[in-house]
């Protein structure tokens, strides 16, 4: 199955789960995927989409470790 197809299920999922946070990841991947696909102007493969999802985890690292040295714990 392809990774924007298991996506698309487990964002399904979630949602009849009522599991919000699951729900929250997932369509922001989505979003991210969708601006990569327009960015590049043609449909990502598996390879491009796993890229898109790296980005997205260290952008999040990043920005717990800039607000846990700013002293941030609520935004952590």
């Amino acid at each position: 199955m392809p990774l924007r197809e298991k996506l698309d299920t487990d964002l399904k999922n979630a949602m009849r789960a009522k599991d919000e946070l699951r729900k929250l990841v997932i369509r922001s991947l989505l979003s991210s995927m969708n601006y990569a696909e327009i960015a590049k102007q043609k449909k990502l493969d598996d390879a491009g989409i796993i890229e898109v999802i790296g980005k997205e985890i260290k952008q999040r690292k990043e920005s717990i470790e800039a607000y846990a040295a700013g002293h941030r714990q609520d935004l952590v």
